[in-house]
């Protein structure tokens, strides 16, 4: 009969160090912690969550800049329709003080953009494009004169451009491959 007992003291024995350790283990990382709580609150409160979904293909998962050249801090993020599953990008401008909700402009995900298609799942790098001047591509043609910051979307070894605020919307300005 003791053995029964001493046999179970050593089983836990042997097992305590793995429990503990697990209980150690490093967690997962939630990719939505990345995007600013302002962010989240205005995609749920206009209800953008009910047509669009976040999602985290690309990295950073937010992009910060002022896009739109009010000098106040903005947000894109990447996102699908629900309906057709087409990605894209949503931009979350600075609320101002006495405005009850922050302007979102949606580019892609089912709405073109100049000669850029509806859906940009093309997509595999972006980032930003500091405000400024553009040289001119190989093309010859003038490049836009930023007067915010710029969205730059590629993909790898093929077509890249940049997403700008030409002062009253979004353009796309295609660089050379």
């Amino acid at each position: 009969m003791k053995e029964i007992p001493m046999k179970i003291f050593f089983i836990l024995l042997l097992l305590y160090p793995i429990m503990m350790n697990a209980q150690t283990g490093r967690l997962i990382p939630n990719p939505i912690r990345n995007i600013p709580k302002w962010v989240r609150n205005e995609f749920s409160s206009q209800q953008l969550d009910k047509k669009y979904t976040i999602i985290y293909q690309l990295y950073p998962y937010v992009l910060r800049g002022d896009f739109n050249g009010d000098r106040n801090r903005d947000a894109a993020i990447q996102i699908q329709e629900r309906s057709s599953g087409k990605t894209g990008i949503a931009i979350f401008h600075a609320r101002k003080p006495q405005a009850l909700f922050s302007p979102v402009t949606i580019l892609g995900a089912g709405k073109s953009i100049d000669n850029l298609s509806s859906n940009f799942e093309w997509v595999n790098i972006w980032n930003i494009q500091k405000r400024g001047k553009i040289s001119v591509d190989e093309w010859g043609k003038s490049p836009p004169k930023l007067n915010g910051d710029a969205i730059y979307l590629a993909k790898r070894d093929s077509i890249s451009g940049l997403i700008f605020w030409n002062g009253k919307n979004y353009s796309w300005y295609q660089k050379k491959y």
